[in-house]
């Protein structure tokens, strides 16, 4: 387990006793290769692990983005699937921005640097946020670069405890969606 999702669960675990959890790893869900339609024709309905991540996504009240900082963003199986998002905005039928605006996004990050080094990687989400109309629930950072390093910031593991009270709309059923990342049902 890498040092992002063992911050992770520090932080789930201080989530209510009857908060739904279910975490996908999305390298376990690979995705064809994203290719950018919307001017030429509508995107067809998901289908393989698009489909069961779309699924994922659309049932959980809180998305959660759990991953390390590369090159000051997302890991690629993360932008990945966040590019996936454009096509579900355009494909029929699915509603998807409207689905979108009741459910809140986080993300929590490792990163061997300063925490201003994500600072591109907050603004990209908080974007998103404010593009499909999410609250956005905020940023927990971590410091670590070798196996358990995250274990001794005993900052970012204090801030964890504390980290999802931290938004009004704390969440119920958070969903981490994983490179690692994480995503939650709803009712």
């Amino acid at each position: 387990m890498g040092n992002s999702e063992q911050l992770a669960y520090c932080a789930a675990h201080h989530l209510p006793q009857n908060a739904t959890q279910q975490w996908l790893h999305l390298q376990d869900y690979p995705l064809p290769y994203f290719v950018d339609m919307r001017h030429h024709t509508p995107y067809p309905q998901p289908i393989g692990n698009a489909q069961v991540l779309l699924e994922a996504t659309l049932d959980c009240t809180d998305l959660v983005l759990v991953a390390p900082l590369y090159w000051y963003s997302l890991p690629v199986h993360a932008k990945h699937y966040l590019d996936y998002w454009s096509a579900w905005l355009r494909t029929p039928n699915l509603d998807f921005r409207e689905q979108m605006r009741r459910k809140t996004l986080w993300s929590i990050v490792v990163s061997s640097g300063d925490q201003s080094e994500t600072n591109p990687l907050e603004q990209s989400l908080m974007l998103t946020a404010n593009y499909l109309r999410m609250t956005w629930g905020g940023l927990l950072y971590g410091t670590g670069s070798r196996p358990n390093d995250i274990q001794d910031d005993k900052q970012a593991l204090e801030r964890a405890k504390v980290f999802f009270q931290g938004n009004k709309s704390s969440p119920e059923k958070p969903s981490v969606l994983m490179p690692r990342m994480k995503i939650s049902p709803q009712d």
